[in-house]
């Protein structure tokens, strides 16, 4: 038997969120962590990041369904939806 990967949190909440079967407050609580730290990661000024968080959420939920088109994992995709809203947010 050919052991299967087991999926991560960001992609079980992604695929959840895609499908329409999940619930958005498991998406918030999995995602938001990963989405400050990037926030912190690239500077974005701490006055921002909430609203900018708020915003990359906003983001990956209305366009979660391009997702398994891209074939990228799930967390590269979040990440790089974020990294476009934080950067357009601190211009």
């Amino acid at each position: 038997m050919i052991p299967t990967a087991i999926p991560s949190p960001c992609e079980e909440a992604l695929r959840g969120l895609a499908a329409g079967q999940d619930d958005l407050r498991r998406c918030i609580e999995t995602l938001t962590p990963m989405l400050f730290a990037l926030a912190r990661r690239l500077h974005l000024p701490e006055e921002l990041r909430e609203a900018a968080v708020g915003d990359a959420l906003s983001d990956i939920r209305q366009h979660c369904g391009q997702w398994p088109r891209t074939q990228l994992p799930a967390q590269v995709w979040v990440l790089d939806v974020a990294r476009r809203r934080f950067l357009s947010s601190s211009a």
